[in-house]
């Protein structure tokens, strides 16, 4: 029995689409990052900035798997690590004068995330699978 098996097994309900553009978008922005890593590689000096990188970025895109299979409560973890991201926005401000291309990237990835959280919370609350589905 593989993987995806299992997984469509115990999930049989459909996920919102929202979920996989909100993923999507996600994955993206890692894609991002890698990119702003791979121009400033210049500036991880010793193995533990290298290994700290390469977990924030292993994490984004954990962040946007778990997204994918449309797990609702999991948009206020992201909102949260959303908000405590908000603190570097000095950091894209002075990389926007220091290294514009950095900064730029900076910036869509930001934008990236505000539309994932937007289409995340315009998903509505799961109905009871015990009632009929049929629209109002």
């Amino acid at each position: 029995m593989s993987i995806n098996n299992t997984l469509s097994e115990e999930n049989t309900q459909p996920v919102h689409p929202n979920y996989k553009k909100a993923a999507e978008l996600l994955y993206i922005s890692g894609f991002l990052g890698i990119g702003n890593l791979i121009w400033k590689y210049d500036t991880l000096e010793n193995e533990l900035q290298i290994f700290i990188a390469i977990i924030v970025l292993a994490f984004g895109f954990v962040l946007a798997y778990v997204t994918s299979k449309g797990i609702e409560w999991f948009k206020y973890i992201l909102l949260a690590l959303f908000a405590f991201g908000l603190i570097s926005i000095p950091f894209i401000i002075s990389d926007i004068l220091n290294e514009p291309v950095v900064g730029i990237i900076n910036i869509i990835q930001t934008i990236l995330q505000i539309y994932a959280l937007v289409l995340l919370f315009k998903i509505p609350k799961t109905v009871n699978p015990n009632q009929s589905d049929h629209k109002n």
